[in-house]
């Protein structure tokens, strides 16, 4: 099983546009894996998770190539990790629909703006042309479901009060690799915890959202390393985790006040991987 990360970055990545902190300007000098877009990933060349405003940059400059894959997993609604507007760029010879898989509450976007497209195109003041075709599947949390090999399962995420958020567990059935994508979350709500420990199972994969200072928890909607080292803990202790799993810290932002060398060290001695712009894992 392949975990290809194109964006490790927070909400505004990193440099930040306005931003003069040291770790920002360490970007823009330092450039590589201090570079930071927004948070998107592969899992196996077929499976995508998040389409965020920096998919044209991951097509541009990280080797993504969208028209492979036909299958996008959304954690929410925010700009960073789905930004609908661009599912409507119009393709030549694309004749295989696109899937989205979202939280009903985070697919009324996608909707109002599919609405809109068609009532442009009934009334005439829009000519249709090429464009992809997508198709929106409501995922519901704790119901998990078949894909392309995989079962998927939506878990209710810790985040803003007023999107609907999820993070994915996955599971690879032909290689039996099983891998929990808990992105913009704080740590787990209590029907989630109550899941993973019902159903049991190892994992062989956690990557963990790291967006805030250690030890300066400002929102409990994201995560620090100790947050992380908390919720590595809590999983090893209920039999999820264990010495053999890969742990790896994402969505990382300013906010941690660590260049990505720093960070690297810091979390290295703490058991986790630090994920960076094009970084590709095998579990």
């Amino acid at each position: 099983m392949k975990i290809t990360y194109f964006g490790t970055g927070g909400g505004a990545g990193i440099p930040e546009i306005f931003c003069s902190c040291r770790v920002c300007e360490a970007a823009r000098q330092n450039r590589g894996k201090d570079i930071r877009t927004r948070s998107q990933a592969a899992i196996n060349d077929d499976l995508i998770i998040d389409f965020p405003v920096d998919t044209f940059l991951h097509t541009l400059y990280g080797g993504l190539d969208m028209r492979k894959y036909r299958h996008v997993l959304i954690t929410h609604s925010h700009f960073d990790h789905f930004l609908h507007q661009d599912l409507f760029s119009r393709p030549q010879g694309a004749d295989i629909p696109l899937n989205i898989y979202v939280t009903e509450g985070s697919s009324k976007q996608v909707v109002q703006v599919k609405e809109a497209r068609e009532e442009a195109f009934a009334t005439g003041k829009r000519i249709r042309t090429d464009e992809m075709e997508i198709k929106i599947h409501i995922v519901r949390y704790f119901e998990t479901f078949g894909l392309l090999g995989y079962r998927v399962t939506p878990l209710r995420a810790r985040h803003a009060a007023n999107v609907e958020s999820a993070i994915y567990l996955i599971e690879d059935t032909a290689e039996g690799k099983r891998l929990l994508w808990a992105h913009d979350t704080g740590l787990l709500p209590n029907d989630t915890k109550d899941y993973l420990v019902k159903e049991g199972g190892r994992l062989d994969f956690v990557s963990l959202d790291c967006t805030l200072e250690r030890g300066n928890c400002i929102t409990a909607g994201h995560m620090d390393l100790e947050r992380c080292i908390t919720m590595l803990s809590w999983l090893r202790e209920h039999g999820l985790a264990d010495g053999n799993t890969k742990a790896a810290i994402s969505h990382i932002g300013h906010f941690l006040k660590r260049t990505h060398a720093e960070l690297e060290a810091e979390a290295g001695e703490l058991g986790f991987i630090t994920a960076y712009d094009g970084m590709t894992l095998s579990i």
